[in-house]
């Protein structure tokens, strides 16, 4: 039998209720299939709960792994007194939606998302369901600047954490777009790629159980490329459909909340926990690429 809601939304919320409120209200709206919206609320406070729950007359969930909620609520809130990063967040929220209501599909996504096609969702679910090898589906990202941010191909850990700086020097602009494939995103078809863009998309929710759900190793960053390999793991592939859109402010919440030299450390410290355990990089190699990167960040500085 089909579940009676197919989908589920979820939400990892950071301190930014008045965010997260708006996209829910006049972004996730938008969708017209059946569905539920989990918004995990991570350092949550009993302000930020009730904030939701007033603003959009949400179930507030104490525990989330509580056995009793009310099942005719559209929108839970799942109480997380820790900022427990992304990948433990939306797992939270996965693990709520499987025991509770057995969505067939899982969409995870950023606050700070707007559609560009209302029927984003609906086309992500008609392509799942139409190719039963993939496990990931993404549309096209597109930054405020109208940048290009998903899909991307596969780059090794010394190309993107040692060459891409120290050629600078050497390589011209178009001679560096070149070499290491910086203008994939904006040249992409439709079809297989290595990864989709983290802030938005959509998977089957069997096959995320089957996999394994996100590494909870990682605080914030290399998500989507674990969740990828994991997915490979299993015989399913990530697929990315530009026949639809969103526009991503890319870091607008990050920004505000994490100063920028910390984010700099959790996005190495999780792409290196990537490499190591996924692509099997020595951690000779990575101690150099952490050198590089540190150099990099003081003469920016």
């Amino acid at each position: 039998m089909e579940p009676q809601y197919p989908l589920a939304v979820i939400i990892v919320s950071y301190k930014n209720e008045d965010m997260s409120i708006r996209f829910v209200k006049e972004q996730v709206s938008k969708i017209t299939t059946p569905h539920k919206i989990i918004i995990v609320n991570n350092a949550a406070t009993s302000e930020s709960n009730q904030k939701y729950a007033s603003a959009l007359d949400a179930d507030v969930v104490g525990n989330p792994s509580t056995n009793k909620i009310n099942p005719d609520s559209h929108i839970f809130v799942l109480n997380n007194p820790v900022n427990s990063g992304f990948a433990i967040g939306n797992n939270l929220g996965a693990k709520f939606v499987h025991k509770h209501f057995h969505s067939t599909y899982l969409l995870f996504s950023n606050n700070d998302i707007r559609f560009k096609n209302d029927n984003v969702v609906e086309e992500l679910m008609h392509k799942l369901g139409s190719h039963q090898e993939v496990g990931i589906i993404g549309p096209m990202v597109r930054g405020l600047n109208g940048d290009y941010q998903s899909p991307e191909p596969y780059m090794s850990f010394a190309d993107r954490f040692i060459w891409i700086y120290l050629s600078t020097p050497f390589l011209s602009k178009e001679r560096k777009r070149s070499r290491f494939n910086l203008d994939y995103a904006e040249k992409a078809r439709e079809g297989y790629h290595y990864r989709v863009m983290g802030s938005f998309f959509m998977v089957p929710a069997k096959a995320y159980f089957e996999c394994g759900m996100m590494d909870e190793h990682t605080f914030l960053y290399a998500e989507e490329m674990i969740l990828s390999e994991r997915m490979l793991s299993i015989g399913k592939k990530t697929y990315y459909d530009p026949e639809v859109c969103v526009i991503h402010a890319h870091g607008a919440t990050i920004k505000k909340s994490i100063p920028s030299r910390k984010m700099m450390n959790i996005q190495f410290n999780s792409n290196a926990y990537y490499y190591h355990h996924y692509k099997k990089v020595s951690k000779l190699e990575i101690a150099f690429g952490k050198l590089v990167y540190n150099i990099l960040y003081f003469i920016k500085s």
